[in-house]
This record gives structure tokens, C-alpha cells and sequence, in this order.
């Protein structure tokens, strides 16, 4: 279901006060680095502004009870799909209450281990309530589906000698349909902005507006993405191989970096010219980045994501946290495309970013700080494509390839739909409410990019972010992950064009 856009005057009126407060907003020398800014301000996109070293606007409502040089401020926003798989979708009004509850219920964990009392209390008349430490809701939309948090600049403890920022942990306690945007006044401002679209794509789309046979080099890469290798690979990330010794793969977890550390060996083993990890936040584990480089349009990159991090049915780093749709399944398809192909020897005439990344469960943090300084760099991304949980398939349902309905560039969706058809027919190509993947941070830095994803709808797999997503159950289905992973190789290989040698 897409919700109405949403302030669109209010963020045109927003961007045009913040041209003139970067030029005219008074400052103090305590909050003098504190930028002036709009974080997010087109379409349904949360606005946020920095309209005086002391007050905020989000939505136009002022919020000066803040201090922003000492404050994070996560903001909440209701995603009208429901993870359970039932049919009837979650309200903003129920939505609101069980935010409230779920956070309520990670300031008693997080007491717990402190060894403080710790309550959240709703204040009668005003939508404001505190949890220790200090947490508090600051602002709250009248129809209940957007809660702005503030959240204090402190530590906490989350194993002997490890401490994390509290606006790590508390994004991974909310629930499933949560948008999370984490604002640092700290940091620079982020603008949603529009950009036009790649020639590349707008040619790929030229080339299959009549039917076509498609490439017999493309076709001999679909023949070998086959189902044990990628088994194997997602067992492994779920620790169900004994020989594995995972158990979580949570952002701020030991796990991830064991995760981090296999993939980089997998991707030098599948031919990469460059393998880095991207250290992006203390305490994360780092996103992992391998380059192949393109032979006569080096300078265009060509991206293909998935997320390396989980989360469990508890959102503190040492439970238990397989991981294996939400996004096993993406990683796998990823190792995959690198795997076929080294194995095929081609070479690809645009140079192509295959990303692992991190925190993603956190707010797609890691994504967005690869983003953020590739359109600084000033990057030449035509093409970004994220696999997020692929490998669900309901009792009865056909193989199915979800395109999000929101954030994401038109075009990509449509690149995916051409391709799709010509390489890999039997996948019914539609689209789905389920959104948010580290896509999104391509698409609000100006890049063209999309996702897909296991099932057209909302998302039905019962073990959405639980503690029991492993590969070994009813429903996960390596017939629905292998029509995706070839999905994902074609769509690639087309937008980056093999080279002729």
C-alpha cells in the first residue's frame, strides 16, 4: 500500500527558510559547528530542519526542548505492512501503541543489565514520555503514525570492555513496519534530491521495447547459479553448518566482523581486483567492498547490495540472530553473481561495486555513509540494485519477484520488469509495500536504484526478524532465492555490459 505523499509545500517552504538561516540564523560559540539544515525534505520523506542552534522543526512542528549538539533525534515513521504474514495491516493508531510498548520493553532490558529502575510513562494531554536514560518522545504526528525521539549522546554497555551509542541499540527495537531516520546535528545535512536518469538505463530500456532473445553469454551464466552453492552459503551465515561459529551477525556483534572478515575472503577468491572494508561508525562492523574494475567505461560504477548484518526476536547484539532470509538470502545471491562470474571469464565494460553492507538493521547506516561520500566523490553510479529476503515463498504461491512502490528510481523498477522477462519468464514480476532497504540510500543521494524482492505484497514470512530465521523450515524455498539470484545476475550483467575482447 503506498502512503499519500506528504508535505510537499511544507518541505518547498522548509528548503527555502534554510537557504536563508544558513546565511542569517543566529549562533552561539557553544553550538557554533552545529550545521543548519534540511534532512530529508521531498515527497513523503520526513522534513527536518535545524532552524536555530536550539530548536528544531520536524514537520513544521518546533521542537525547542532539544539540545542538538548533546541530542540524536530518531524519527519514527509507520510503514503500513504487517511481518507476520496475516492479511489485515498494522494501523498507525495500534502501530503508535506497540512502538511505545516495544521501547518500553528495551528500556527495561537495557535497565536490567544496568541494574536501574527504568519506566516509560505516557503524560496525560501531551505526547511526551521519558525511559532511562533520558529517552524521550518530543513530537508526535496528530494521526499517530510518526514519533520523533530524542535520544541523549551516551553510552551503553553491552558486554565486558564494549560500549555503544544508545542510538544504536534503540532503532533495532522497534518494530517491523518502522522507518527509521537517524538525525546527528552533528553531522552533515542530508537532502533528498531527484536526479535526471542514466543514459544507460534509458538505452537498456530502448533495446527491450521489442521482444528479444537476450545474450547466450547471460544465458550460460543463468545455467550456473545453481541451489547447493548458495545453500551452502546461507548455512554458514545462519551457522546451521556446524563448521560455522555464528550465532548473530548483528551490526555491533563480534559475529559480523567473523562475517566481514569470510566475505572479503570469498570475494578475493572470486576475482575481485579490489577487496576494503568501509569503517563507518565506531563499534560497527565495516561495510565490505569489492571492486571489479570496468574495461573501457571504468569511470561508470555499477552497484550490486545486500546486507550482511541481522537482527533477532531480541534487539541487543549477543542474542541469537541467524539471519537466514533477512538477508542471507541477499548475501547469498550476491556471492553468487561473483561466483559466476569469475567462472565465466567476461569482463564487464562499467566497473562494478559489489557491497556487503552493515547496519542496516540500524537505519541503513552503512549505505548511507557509502552514498553520502560517493556523491561527494562525485560518483558516477548508473545503477544500484539491493537483494533484501529473497528466499520466502508461501505454500501454493508461484516464484514471485517484489519491485518497491516507494523510494526507488521508476526506471530501475522497469529495467528489472524488461530484463526479467526476457531471462528469467517463469518469475512473476510485481510489486510490494515491503521498503527500505539500503536502496533507499542510493535513491535519496540522487543515484537510480531499486530492490527486489521474494514476494509480490507485503511480507509474509513469519520469522521477519526473529530469532528463528533460519534456512531449515517450512517456507524457505531455494527455488524462489535461485530465481532471484538470476534475476539479479541478469538485470547486472545487462546495465554493466559485457566487454568484447
Amino acid at each position: 500500500m503506498t502512503r499519500r505523499r506528504q508535505f510537499p509545500l511544507l518541505a518547498l517552504l522548509l528548503a527555502l527558510a534554510f537557504l536563508g538561516l544558513q546565511y542569517a540564523a543566529p549562533t552561539t560559540a557553544r553550538h557554533a559547528a552545529a550545521p543548519l539544515g534540511i534532512y530529508g525534505a521531498l515527497g513523503d520523506q520526513v522534513a527536518i530542519a535545524l532552524a536555530s542552534p536550539t530548536q528544531l522543526l520536524v514537520n513544521g512542528l518546533a521542537i525547542s526542548d532539544v539540545e542538538p549538539a548533546d541530542t540524536t533525534l530518531l524519527v519514527l515513521e509507520h510503514v503500513p505492512i504487517d511481518g507476520s504474514g496475516a492479511p489485515e495491516l498494522v494501523s498507525a493508531a495500534a502501530w503508535h501503541d506497540q512502538t511505545v510498548a516495544a521501547l518500553d520493553q528495551a528500556a527495561e532490558q537495557l535497565a536490567s543489565r544496568s541494574g536501574t529502575t527504568s519506566s516509560l510513562a505516557l503524560q496525560s494531554g501531551v505526547e511526551t514520555w521519558t525511559a532511562a536514560p533520558h529517552v524521550r518522545v518530543v513530537a508526535a504526528s496528530a494521526n499517530r503514525a510518526t514519533l520523533v525521539v530524542a535520544v541523549p549522546k551516551s553510552r551503553v554497555a553491552i558486554a565486558e570492555g564494549r560500549e555503544v551509542d544508545l542510538a544504536d541499540l534503540l532503532p533495532t527495537a522497534v518494530l517491523p513496519n518502522t522507518r527509521v531516520t537517524r538525525v546527528d546535528a552533528d553531522s552533515a545535512a542530508t537532502t533528498v534530491r531527484s536526479a535526471p536518469v542514466p543514459d544507460r538505463l534509458v538505452e537498456v530500456l530502448r533495446k527491450h521495447k521489442k521482444p528479444t532473445r537476450g545474450d547466450k553469454r547471460i544465458r550460460a551464466m543463468l545455467k550456473k547459479t545453481t541451489i547447493p552453492e548458495m545453500r551452502a552459503d546461507v548455512e554458514w551465515l545462519t551457522g546451521e553448518d556446524p563448521n560455522s561459529p555464528l550465532t548473530t551477525r548483528h551490526s555491533l556483534s563480534e559475529g559480523h566482523l567473523v562475517a566481514a572478515k569470510w566475505m572479503r575472503e570469498q570475494m578475493t577468491q572470486y576475482g575481485c581486483d579490489k577487496v576494503e572494508f568501509m569503517e563507518f561508525r565506531d563499534e560497527y562492523g565495516p561495510n565490505v567492498i569489492c571492486t571489479i574494475e570496468g574495461t573501457d567505461l571504468p569511470d561508470e560504477h555499477v552497484v550490486l547490495g545486500a546486507h550482511l548484518d541481522s537482527r533477532g526476536s531480541v534487539f541487543l547484539p549477543y542474542s541469537r540472530a541467524p539471519g537466514g532470509d533477512d538477508d542471507g538470502s541477499g548475501t547469498a545471491m550476491i556471492l553468487n553473481f561473483m561466483r559466476v562470474l569469475h567462472s565465466s571469464k567476461l569482463r564487464l565494460r562499467r566497473t562494478l561495486k559489489v557491497i556487503s553492507f552493515a547496519g542496516e538493521e540500524q537505519g541503513l547506516i552503512g549505505s548511507k555513509a557509502y552514498a553520502r561520500a560517493a556523491r561527494e566523490r562525485g560518483d558516477q553510479i548508473t545503477w544500484m540494485l539491493q537483494g533484501d529476503m529473497l528466499a520466502f515463498r508461501k505454500p501454493g504461491e508461484p516464484l514471485q519477484c517484489g519491485l518497491p512502490d516507494r523510494y526507488m528510481t521508476p526506471e530501475a523498477n522497469l529495467v528489472v520488469r524488461k530484463v526479467a522477462e526476457v531471462y528469467v519468464p517463469e518469475v512473476q514480476v510485481g510489486s510490494t509495500s515491503a521498503c527500505c532497504s539500503d536502496h533507499q540510500s542510493f535513491f535519496e543521494n540522487g543515484f537510480a536504484s531499486t530492490q527486489i524482492f521474494e514476494r509480490n505484497g507485503p511480507i509474509a514470512d513469519p520469522m521477519y526478524h526473529n530469532s528463528g530465521d533460519l534456512s531449515r523450515r517450512v517456507g524457505y524455498d531455494y527455488e524462489q532465492l535461485q530465481a532471484l539470484a538470476r534475476v539479479a545476475l541478469a538485470t547486472t550483467m545487462v546495465v554493466a555490459e559485457i566487454a568484447e575482447l
